[in-house]
């Protein structure tokens, strides 16, 4: 387990601030791999930009995005991404049964750093529009990274339903 010992200590007032301010805008009790990446401050603003547009600012809607991120967790088994996006995905209504089959494709072949097939991205792109298209990859490759590091620094897991793959 990759871990600081007392990782806390090296954080600056503002990033104690940061770091509560996080958990209050996810909702989540625990800061995950954020935690580690907190002693490198420059580094750690610039992903954590990344998932707060990607999350907060998405031009997807909620549904789409939240679909593509718990099938991501699926993908990559990453209980950690599957955790803290269970309960928003439920709120955005969810229903992975009736997951549109083109964005298990985009999410599939993405997860899995394979081509994604032409047919499927242009049905999603007419349905969806290219930016979204577009956007679901980034996600993907961006939720790919995200279960990575909570991986490597064995992130606190927030608590919740267990991964379907664990049942």
């Amino acid at each position: 387990m990759a871990q600081i010992p007392d990782v806390e200590s090296q954080y600056t007032d503002e990033l104690r601030a940061q770091a509560e301010e996080m958990k209050q805008a996810r909702g989540l009790p625990t800061l995950g791999f954020y935690g580690q990446l907190m002693v490198y401050p420059e580094l750690f603003q610039k992903v954590q930009a990344l998932g707060t547009f990607l999350r907060f600012g998405s031009s997807l809607p909620a549904v789409l995005r939240e679909s593509a991120i718990l099938l991501t967790a699926i993908e990559l088994r990453s209980a950690f991404e599957w955790q803290t996006h269970q309960h928003t995905a439920a709120a955005a209504g969810v229903d992975l049964e009736k997951v549109d089959p083109d964005l298990r494709v985009l999410v599939q072949a993405t997860a899995g750093q394979r081509s994604v097939p032409q047919d499927a991205f242009d049905r999603f792109r007419a349905a969806h529009g290219d930016q979204a298209a577009v956007e679901v990859v980034l996600l993907v490759s961006a939720y790919r990274m995200y279960a990575s590091l909570g991986a490597a620094f064995d992130s606190e897991l927030p608590g919740g339903e267990a991964p379907p793959w664990a049942k």
